[in-house]
């Protein structure tokens, strides 16, 4: 069993794509935005969702490449 390293839980929690979705649905939650319709909603959930997989399993494995490159 592999245990977790207790550095890398605020990446995976506080993720940029993440932040943005939870401030979003907080302004839409408190009415400072407009709030959209169930249909946009669900597409920019989605939306969200594939920026966040797409941060979390390619660009992070870059961005760890390159700083294993530059030591």
């Amino acid at each position: 069993m592999k245990i977790m390293d207790v550095g890398n839980i605020p990446a995976t929690l506080f993720s940029p794509a993440k932040m943005v979705y939870v401030a979003y649905v907080l302004l839409c939650g408190l009415r400072v935005l407009p709030a959209p319709s169930v249909c946009l909603f669900l597409v920019l959930s989605a939306l969200f969702l594939v920026i966040e997989v797409f941060h979390n399993d390619y660009l992070r494995i870059l961005l760890n490449k390159a700083a294993e490159k530059s030591r």
